[in-house]
């Protein structure tokens, strides 16, 4: 059985233990013995604490010991962790995925579903305790539904196991073209999933949107390994989510006013800023980037707010777009 999975229902039993009436204030012995008759396996001591503290740090749950009694309480009797009630399926389902995504660990995808989790938790913990829905407490941004999710659980399987897979893809304003993918990467940008991977069509590394996607099956042909591949340098120069092959990155310097510059001193345009000129007039950063239409969208986001100064082709290329902006309104 997985590690993941006995986790989980050690921690069904401690829970059973702490909540059993007719046995209040289990020790560790009473507990251990619970899990190993019902586990048949050993369990150590230092384990059992460590179980105790992660369900403290994932269900906040109210674990305390009582010196007098010399056991164990939690010290809201209204508290179970069948207040977060999952059917055999489910369980099974999330120990997969958490098995799965420790493969991920210490990537930004990994953080996201992470993050998705604690506020799902929190928020059902606070619903509870205080008898208020969470949005009254507690808003998080929803995006924007685009499709294309139903592909996530078999790329990420695809990619821990090495699967080549063959993808239909449509094009825009194109025919449906078909791919035997050696997939690499999940990667989200603005509320939109994208897939990184080798094609043998295109003998090259791909990028597709997962809702243009028709559909997935599995592949005989041998996968493709990532080699040198590595997300950080693949998307190194990239506004957003384009990457160009063969393309030269392009040193951009950009003046913003100084209302202006507090903002993006504080949330960077991306992570190759640096602070040029800094005064009471302006506020010079230069970025070393493709040049792409997001790239130009996010400039001219900015309105009167920013000049561009440096290349003198990119900066004749945002003057010509205002001018055609300015003639649609004479």
């Amino acid at each position: 059985m997985p590690r993941t999975k006995n986790a989980s229902l050690r921690y069904r039993i401690i829970d059973s233990c702490l909540t059993n009436k007719q046995h209040k204030y289990p020790d560790l012995q009473y507990i251990r013995d619970r899990i190993e008759e019902q586990l048949m396996d050993n369990i150590s001591e230092s384990m059992l604490n460590k179980d105790l503290a992660e369900m403290k740090r994932m269900f906040n749950a109210p674990i305390k010991f009582d010196k007098n009694k010399g056991g164990y309480y939690y010290s809201e009797e209204i508290f179970s962790l069948k207040e977060f009630p999952l059917t055999n399926e489910e369980v099974s389902a999330l120990d997969y995925s958490t098995a799965l995504l420790q493969n991920l660990k210490g990537t930004k995808l990994f953080d996201q579903f992470e993050n998705a989790i604690n506020k799902i938790i929190e928020g059902y913990r606070v619903s509870k305790i205080i008898g208020k829905s969470e949005r009254q407490l507690i808003q998080v941004e929803e995006p924007v539904k685009t499709g294309g999710n139903e592909w996530l659980e078999l790329l990420l399987r695809a990619i821990v196991s090495k699967q080549t897979i063959k993808v239909v893809y449509a094009r825009y304003g194109g025919q449906d073209k078909t791919h035997i993918l050696s997939p690499y990467l999940v990667k989200e940008y603005h509320n939109r999933w994208y897939v990184v991977g080798y094609s043998e069509k295109a003998k090259n590394i791909l990028l597709m949107a997962l809702d243009r996607i028709k559909s997935i099956q599995p592949s005989d042909i041998s996968y493709t390994s990532s080699g040198d591949f590595n997300p950080d340098d693949f998307f190194k120069y990239s506004f957003g989510i384009t990457q160009i092959h063969g393309a030269k990155a392009e040193k951009i310097l950009l003046s913003f006013t100084p209302a202006q510059a507090q903002y993006i001193l504080s949330q960077p345009i991306h992570h190759s800023q640096q602070v040029i000129l800094e005064n009471s007039e302006e506020v010079r950063i230069q970025l070393e980037l493709y040049i792409t239409q997001e790239l130009i969208m996010s400039i001219l986001s900015y309105g009167a707010q920013v000049r561009v100064i440096k290349p003198a082709h990119f900066r004749k290329r945002i003057l010509e777009i205002i001018s055609t902006m300015f003639s649609k309104y004479k």
